[in-house]
């Protein structure tokens, strides 16, 4: 639940927004160097949600440390298709699967690459919840901007809180907040041991000077990951008994925990020559010399104190090594990074205080040194990752913008590299397109190179490094509102883990092919929002569903020529197959052959509104429940998972039946 500090810290944010400031306004002079939704970046995406085809703008501009001079436009929309889905594994065009409670562990339903560099310990289940320092959005702005939302579940206990703060103080200085908190910590609407709390807080500082030469960017942020692992399901509630809440089923761990802090701080500075307007008007060309020094020291800990009850999760893996006082995976990983950069660009357009900057090209070259100390409890490692990268985009015109980049590693990880380059074409009426091509080399991550229990080996490998070529390509047609995807996944010495929780490497070819088809309707003020993805895996290494599809029937219109509001429902769907499980000792998802997940159409019915800058909803989700038969039952009246008709997305790890929720959003300005 939600304690006396979070309300403080949500009131602090309220008062700021709503305290008058004269701003002090930074010079818009220039600075900096220069697939299928890849959802590689949360805090970007997020943003991007907020655009529409008419949008009330008011001012505010977004833009990250590492190119402060793309900038995106946040713009204060009517209803946006994702206001409704406040959970992150959800605001996104293909959904991510997850254990079935807000804040649990997700992987995408629809294959997305990772992009890599260098060492990696292995823990990425809960990417979808963290904010790196590079993430951490800065602000242009003139007025100070307050953004806060609130979502309650069907307990008191259970909520999601956001908050964004920004605002202007003398000599060229703004500073930000940053704020998020997934509470999801009842006790009758979910399953035993199952909860989830994390939290993200963040800081940042900008500094433009007044020569319009120097600007510094200064990111700090805690990120921590709290979780309940109950191993899954071994039993559902008794069938129409009297204790028949989730809370009553029989789970396979009963004091199962994970807890993972991530304490990141970095500050990127640059330096500029040229790049001011001549007596013509047209911007000069503008070198940039940049230097980036960060620190981050992450913590991995998984414990479970084993107990008699826990004896129907060790049959199943009898692997995992345990004695009498119970189960322990703890590692420390601290990284300390210098990145040097020299680069060249032109904006594309003259500085403008109320438009977005981008630019017309960028070239930028860099060295990037990692210094790496991970910490276990048998022995210490160092790693030392160096890297050439380097950046060219161009864009000549709003038709056309090519953007490349590249890394090359030269130390413990020699011969590591990736090349990834996008192309958009805008042919307005006719259509768009959009091409992505990745290659890269990398090598193992800690956890699929070794592994270690209560201090015993599990494995310890001596993996290949993986080679991985992926190819994406859409064209939108506007005037249908039609977007045809395409992408082909390549991916040589695949490292996966199989049904007993083992790392293991295969030494065929794996590919993988996909059609991504969007397609909208709309009469009158009815919608109808379509989303369906097609996927196939060449080897059964992976699992995937067949077809995966999204649906948004909805009314949206204005009441009272104040009140704009949208009703509806939303459905998604997979076919049957195979899903993965997820094992909490290694944090990954893993192969398993006992269950077959059927297609289920899980239905949520909303109604969502606005008047001036507040927004709420209210959510029935999974009412499918209602309507699904899922009676079938022992002499004894207790349920086989294996068998039940409930909707699942990772195995053993059931949905929750039909609940309420609501939320709200306000931002204000001033």
């Amino acid at each position: 639940m939600f304690s006396f500090k979070d309300w403080a810290l949500l009131l602090g944010f309220i008062l700021a927004g709503l305290t008058t400031i004269q701003a002090q306004r930074i010079s818009t002079g220039t600075t900096g160097s220069g697939g299928f939704d890849t959802d590689s970046d949360r805090s970007r995406g997020e943003f991007e949600d907020q655009l529409a085809e008419e949008p009330d703008t008011f001012g505010v501009f977004i833009f990250f440390a590492d190119n402060p001079n793309e900038e995106r436009e946040f713009a204060d929309t009517s209803l946006h298709r994702y206001f409704q889905q406040y959970d992150p594994a959800r605001q996104r065009e293909l959904d991510w699967r997850t254990l079935g409670n807000l804040g649990s562990a997700a992987e995408p339903f629809v294959y997305q690459p990772r992009a890599r560099q260098g060492f990696d310990v292995g823990f990425h289940q809960f990417d979808l919840y963290l904010t790196r320092a590079d993430q951490l959005p800065f602000y242009r702005l003139e007025r100070a901007f307050t953004q806060v939302e609130y979502t309650q579940g069907s307990e008191q206990a259970d909520g999601y809180m956001k908050a964004r703060f920004s605002r202007n103080f003398a000599n060229g200085l703004n500073f930000s907040l940053y704020y998020d908190k997934i509470a999801q910590i009842g006790r009758f609407d979910q399953y035993p041991n199952q909860n989830s709390r994390n939290t993200t807080f963040g800081g940042g500082m900008w500094f433009h000077s007044q020569n319009e030469r120097y600007d510094g960017f200064l990111s700090i942020v805690a990120n921590t990951i709290e979780q309940e692992d109950n191993g899954g399901l071994d039993s559902l509630p008794i069938n129409g008994g009297q204790f028949a809440d989730p809370s009553s089923s029989v789970v396979r761990l009963e004091d199962g925990q994970t807890r993972h802090t991530h304490r990141e701080f970095s500050y990127k500075h640059y330096y500029r020559f040229g790049g001011r307007a001549d007596s013509t008007g047209n911007v000069r060309r503008a070198f940039t010399l940049s230097h980036r020094i960060s620190y981050n020291r992450s913590v991995y800990k998984f414990f479970d104190e084993f107990n008699a009850g826990d004896t129907l999760f060790y049959n199943h893996f009898p692997e995992l090594l345990t004695d009498s006082r119970g189960a322990r995976v703890f590692m420390t990983h601290r990284e300390f990074s210098n990145e040097f950069t020299l680069s060249t660009f032109k904006l594309s357009q003259l500085q403008s205080e109320n438009k977005a900057r981008n630019q017309r090209d960028l070239l930028e070259i860099g060295l990037l040194h990692r210094y790496n100390k991970l910490e276990m409890e048998v022995a210490d490692s160092v790693v030392n990752n160096l890297f050439l990268t380097g950046r060219l985009n161009f864009r000549p015109g709003p038709a056309l913008q090519l953007n490349t980049s590249a890394h090359l590693g030269i130390l413990n990880n020699v011969g590591d590299y990736r090349l990834n380059g996008e192309l958009h074409i805008d042919l307005k009426k006719v259509g768009s397109l959009k091409v992505e091509a990745t290659s890269q080399l990398y090598r193992p991550t800690v956890l699929q190179d070794r592994f270690y229990i209560s201090r015993q080996a599990v494995w310890d490998n001596q993996f290949n490094a993986t080679l991985e070529n992926n190819f994406t390509a859409s064209f939108r047609l506007p005037w249908l509102d039609l977007e045809v995807g395409a992408g082909y996944h390549l991916i040589n010495n695949f490292i996966y883990f199989d049904t007993a929780g083992i790392a293991r490497q295969t030494g065929i070819p794996l590919s993988i092919t996909q059609l991504v088809i969007r397609k909208d309707l709309r009469v009158g003020h009815f919608h109808l929002d379509n989303t369906v993805a097609l996927q196939n895996a060449s080897e059964s290494t992976i699992r995937l569903p067949k077809v995966f599809g999204k649906h948004s029937l909805y009314y949206i219109g204005r009441w009272f020529r104040v009140l704009d509001v949208k009703v509806g429902a939303d459905v998604r769907y997979n076919t049957s197959y195979r899903p993965h499980y997820y094992n909490p000792f290694t944090g990954q998802f893993q192969l398993q052959d006992r269950q077959e997940v059927a297609f289920y159409p899980i239905v949520d019915a909303f109604f969502s509104m606005r008047v001036t800058r507040f927004r709420a909803f209210i959510k029935y989700e999974n009412a499918t429940s209602l309507f699904i038969d899922d009676t079938k039952a022992d002499g004894t009246g207790e349920r086989d998972v294996l068998k039940s008709r409930s909707y699942f997305q990772t195995a053993n790890y059931l949905f929750p039946d039909a609940a309420i929720r609501f939320g709200i959003s306000w931002r204000l300005l001033d």
